[in-house]
């Protein structure tokens, strides 16, 4: 459900597929409510108890005069960070008005099921065979579809393309009474783009020009690995017409787990992974709320798909080295597709030199694996001062046995555990780059928040259990084209490039026909994952089923007589039918 908003920087939505239930805000802000200082990422629905506090993007860069620039956010509101709601121009001037600011001040929100309930109607409507005043009697396009910003204003030097859509018609313009459609990933989606063309009253220094398009999005599905996770893709664009070295994107956390002050952190740097766990086995409720009690879960955040390496003409060699090591398309004889995993990885520690930044110096540093005051982290402790290794991953326990991560030097496992860290309120934060970004260059990101809970074994059975989710979630991504390397001409072209999506049209043919308990659909492998969505006559979802490739059983057996539409759809082909209940 999506709120508009009262004033600029008020908007919000909560995304949920009823097993989690997160706040998003307008510019950018992921999981706080600023209104109230609550916590607002709930797992599981309905508890009231949040693993997640906030979380948000960092990025920084140098000019060509050697001037810093640094957009970050914490917990702050467009009134006193640095960034608030809205596209920039893409003239080279990188500006925008405090009227475009609070026209953009909304998250919209929509759902696959509205998508393909369009795509239905209007190919009814292209049908010389089919009357969508029977089939669709009183549909309307719905009003989420209607408010979707899907173009930008040219002439005022916006980008044309603002928000994703199927262009229907091919006319380069979206308009849903025409057939055009949100472009979304996932069974729900939620879209929002903000920038940092203000005054920057975090870090204090010059805006980058940079614009993000953000979409969370989470699927419907009887998959634990799936219920349990929120996907968040993140669009950069430099706006301006500067050239941005020694580039670096962070993704901050703070992890709250129930009860914020007996939390611990850690690193999987193999998985991409930054997580909390509980620091004993009874997360205790506490003054801002409950906890999660005996056998505590633990939660974190991946790297699905990190920013490309700066082109070289080569496919960079595979291997025990950094970025090879963790980032991907490395020795796959494809040039020039190589992208950073983590490059480092961050942890705050209940000491000013370890705390969180206040200023763009140490906003600088945690970008580039230095403390506050530039000291570099080391291997060992709370990471300050306690050896002479350089360490990129904190508290990575085993996960980088070949010592990848300290310059080729294997070291005992490190944890929070086994360093004897007392729990406290930690917050993380995983950096990508350095890599340069020059005018109009795009960088699109794609993490996992992804949440497990063990039923014994205490704490860190639950690390164990999330790390084998995360694996879960990454082989979803991987087989569902959310990864591929094409992207700027897949699914969500717009999102991108603004080019147009053609989607051709294919059967579903179910036996038999009419049906009185269940039906039988014999599926192509492109759709295997997807779902099938059953509408009744006035457009309702009466019904949805994950598919597998090849035969399906649908049980109809609970529908009232009548004619239902199926629809099921791949990035490229949209598959329909039509299902008779007697």
């Amino acid at each position: 459900m999506a709120h508009h908003a009262h004033g600029q920087g008020s908007a919000f939505a909560n995304l949920s597929n009823g097993t989690v239930n997160a706040r998003f805000n307008a510019w950018g802000l992921v999981g706080m409510n600023p209104a109230t200082g609550n916590a607002a990422f709930e797992i599981p629905s309905g508890g009231g108890i949040h693993p997640l506090f906030s979380s948000a993007l960092w990025v920084a860069g140098t000019d060509a005069n050697n001037q810093l620039h640094v957009a970050a956010m914490m917990y702050e509101t467009p009134t006193n960070g640095d960034f608030w709601t809205g596209p920039l121009t893409a003239d080279g001037t990188a500006t925008t008005t405090p009227a475009v600011a609070a026209a953009y001040d909304q998250v919209w929100c929509v759902t696959k099921a509205e998508i393909d309930l369009q795509f239905a109607y209007f190919n009814c409507a292209d049908d010389p065979n089919c009357d969508p005043t029977v089939q669709f009697p009183g549909y309307q396009v719905p009003a989420s579809f209607l408010g979707w910003p899907g173009n930008g204003d040219v002439f005022a030097g916006y980008n044309l393309v603002q928000a994703p859509y199927f262009d229907r018609n091919l006319d380069g313009m979206y308009n849903p009474d025409d057939g055009d459609a949100p472009c979304i990933q996932g069974d729900k989606a939620c879209f929002m783009t903000y920038n940092d063309g203000k005054v920057h009253p975090l870090t204090g220094t010059p805006p980058l020009g940079l614009q993000v398009r953000m979409m969370p999005f989470v699927y419907l599905s009887g998959d634990p690995a799936l219920a349990n996770t929120v996907f968040l893709r993140a669009h950069l664009v430099n706006q301006s017409t500067m050239t941005y070295t020694d580039a670096r994107v962070g993704l901050f956390a703070d992890f709250d787990l129930g009860n914020a002050f007996d939390d611990l952190v850690g690193t999987d740097a193999a998985r991409n992974l930054i997580y909390a766990y509980n620091g004993d086995n009874l997360d205790e409720a506490w003054s801002g709320g409950p906890g999660y009690g005996n056998e505590p879960p633990a939660c974190g955040a991946v790297l699905l798909r990190g920013p490309r390496l700066d082109p070289n003409g080569l496919d960079d060699a595979a291997g025990n080295t950094m970025p090879a090591w963790n980032g991907t398309g490395f020795g796959d004889q494809v040039v020039d597709n190589e992208r950073f995993g983590w490059s480092w990885t961050r942890a705050t520690y209940s000491n000013p030199l370890q705390g969180t930044p206040t200023n763009a110096a140490e906003f600088n540093n945690w970008l580039g694996g230095a403390w506050n005051n530039g000291v570099p982290q080391t291997y060992g402790g709370s990471g300050y001062s306690t050896g002479s290794v350089p360490a990129r991953f904190i508290y990575p326990g085993s996960s980088d046995p070949s010592g990848v991560g300290t310059g080729g030097q294997a070291q005992a496992p490190w944890t929070e555990l086994s360093a004897g860290n007392m729990p406290f309120d930690r917050k993380m934060l995983g950096v990508m780059g350095p890599f340069t970004l020059g005018p109009g260059e795009r960088v699109d990101l794609l993490f996992a928040y992804v949440y497990a809970r063990a039923s014994s074994g205490g704490p860190t059975a639950s690390i164990a259990a999330l790390q084998q989710r995360v694996d879960s979630v990454r082989a979803f991504a991987q087989g569902s084209g959310l990864l591929a390397d094409n992207f700027e001409v897949d699914l969500c072209a717009g999102f991108s490039t603004g080019m147009p999506v053609v989607v051709t049209d294919a059967p579903l043919r179910f036996h038999p026909v009419p049906a009185a308990m269940d039906v039988q659909l014999t599926v192509p492998d492109a759709l295997s994952g997807e779902v099938l969505v059953l509408h009744d006559a006035l457009g309702r979802v009466v019904s949805t089923q994950r598919l597998v490739a090849g035969r399906n059983t649908i049980d109809v057996s609970a529908l009232p007589a009548g004619v239902y539409i199926a629809t099921a759809s791949t990035p490229t082909t949209r598959y329909t039918g039509r299902l008779v209940k007697e």
